[in-house]
């Protein structure tokens, strides 16, 4: 497991770097310091392993449960925007998604499926709590969330470049402009922290490549 993580990560900072066409699996292998015999045994072309990179981007981040799940939704997403600050197997993933040097039969999209399940059923739960406006469906509501938090990431890569130094602040933003339309007012008396610093005070698992 320790080989296939140093694979994976190493990978991950080359496609970050230079992207998928430009990355080879001799850089790789020079990267992580590792033969070929070590590499082929977990991965046989470099799709494996942009899959297996693009496999980990949801679970990177595990956020234990909260008894708010408007409060675990918005730590779900301070958690991934430190992530894409400090973690090159995260910034990978949307480099993936967005670089044009990446081959068709590659599913570079499954990642922001996978997000937009995952905030559904967090919205499922805040609507069964009865903290879901009643304008929104949890899938309607996901897909909006999931949109603006890509939107705000892209244009803080954009902006300030690979660390996305300025995320934390869209994010903040993301919420202070959405919550008011979104939750009801129950949920917003009940206090919900999104302030910009939040990620300090987040409950969550640190990254995992599986």
């Amino acid at each position: 497991m320790e080989t296939r993580s140093r694979i994976i990560h190493a990978a991950a900072e080359l496609f970050d770097e230079k992207g998928y066409a430009a990355t080879s699996i001799s850089m790789i292998l020079d990267r992580a310091q590792l033969t070929k015999g070590a590499l082929y045994h977990h991965f046989h072309t470099k799709n494996q392993i942009a899959e297996a990179l693009l496999a980990v981007q949801v679970p990177m981040s595990k956020i234990l449960p909260q008894e708010s799940k408007w409060q675990e939704t918005i730590d779900t997403s301070f958690a991934y925007t430190r992530l894409l600050q400090t973690h090159p197997v995260a910034r990978a993933g949307v480099r993936l998604s967005i670089d044009g040097g990446v081959p068709p039969e590659l599913d570079v999209h499954g990642p922001a499926r996978q997000w937009i399940e995952l905030v559904t059923y967090l919205m499922t739960q805040v609507d069964a709590m009865g903290h879901l406006s009643a304008d929104w469906a949890p899938r309607s509501a996901a897909e909006l969330l999931q949109s603006t938090f890509v939107g705000a990431q892209l244009t803080s890569l954009q902006i300030t470049g690979p660390l996305r130094s300025d995320l934390h602040e869209r994010i903040e933003s993301m919420w202070k402009g959405l919550l008011p339309g979104m939750a009801t007012m129950s949920a917003l008396k009940g206090g919900l922290d999104y302030d910009a610093d939040r990620w300090n005070r987040i409950r969550w698992e640190g990254p995992s490549m599986g």
